[in-house]
């Protein structure tokens, strides 16, 4: 069920965009494979809050 306010959930897919934007940025740049793990997770993680704030509940 979704428990955010529209301005939460526009904060919310913000943040999973820059996370995700992050990942790709790192793709790029001369990361460890640790720090890119690093970024993928955060991305990750801020998907799937996203996608929560998303959810209506009706499945």
């Amino acid at each position: 069920m979704n428990y955010y306010s529209p301005a939460a959930q526009e904060r919310v897919r913000d943040a999973a965009y820059d996370a995700l934007e992050n990942v790709l940025t790192g793709m790029f740049e001369p990361l460890n494979r640790h720090a890119l793990a690093a970024r993928w997770n955060q991305a990750c993680e801020a998907m799937a809050k996203h996608l929560e704030g998303q959810d209506d509940g009706l499945e």
